[in-house]
């Protein structure tokens, strides 16, 4: 049996119920700190929302619009929950579908901006209680064939991925005319190597590509570093 509790985030400003085995975590918050190609005027997709937590702080973050797009009965309930008590029904709009098949939904060329923070390992590594991670019911080329078919020439796509998909994923970019523009290592101590990057591509263009400084997320001694705190502090 799935539990839920509701949680606050950002000072009180934002609002999740969430699923016990699959929670808002420090690193999904600075993914958002570090998105590229966002305006207000833009329609920003979220493929797989989840219970809205990438969602709903763009919402309030950038003041577009945002598509959020799932499958999951349980996550879709607790989406719309989610959107509800944060008052932003004017904001997000729900749309349930699987990623497969968004051509079923959705216009080619239809947004301006993707983000993602796609299941990051094979299948085999699921659990009965907690297939949130794992590519359980789409693999990770079925999001980015899925980005590249609505997003607009120019636009960015936003991805979080572990490292060692660093190379498939921009393999898969590539072959969907969407060229890496910026990287973003994350790492949980300084003398760590990177377990999670950010990708930002753009579809039809050809940029040079840029190498961000990484961000370091932990101390030694204290829990978060000076930069950690001050995006978490400022976001919101």
């Amino acid at each position: 049996m799935e539990e839920f509790k509701e949680f606050e985030f950002f000072r009180g400003k934002v609002r999740f119920i969430q699923p016990k085995q699959h929670r808002l975590s420090v690193i999904e918050i600075l993914f958002l700190s570090t998105l590229k190609g966002i305006k207000k005027s833009h329609i920003v997709a979220d493929l797989g929302a989840g219970f809205g937590a990438l969602s709903i702080p763009i919402a309030l973050k950038f003041h577009c619009k945002v598509l959020a797009i799932e499958r999951d009965p349980t996550m879709l309930l607790l989406l719309r929950k989610n959107v509800e008590n944060n008052h932003l029904q004017h904001r997000v709009e729900i749309l349930e579908a699987d990623v497969k098949e968004i051509d079923k939904k959705l216009k080619p060329q239809s947004v301006n901006c993707v983000v993602l923070n796609p299941p990051f390992y094979p299948k085999q590594s699921a659990t009965e209680n907690n297939p949130y991670h794992t590519e359980t019911y789409g693999k990770l080329e079925d999001f980015l064939r899925a980005s590249a078919y609505i997003l607009k020439d120019g636009g960015f796509i936003n991805l979080l991925v572990p490292s060692f998909r660093l190379l498939e994923a921009c393999n898969i970019m590539e072959n969907l005319n969407i060229k890496p523009a910026y990287l973003k290592f994350f790492h949980s101590f300084i003398d760590k190597h990177a377990k999670l990057v950010r990708i930002a591509g753009v579809k039809n263009l050809n940029p040079k590509l840029v190498v961000e400084s990484p961000l370091i997320i932990n101390h030694k001694e204290t829990k978060y570093t000076q930069e950690v705190w001050e995006i978490l502090e400022r976001f919101l």
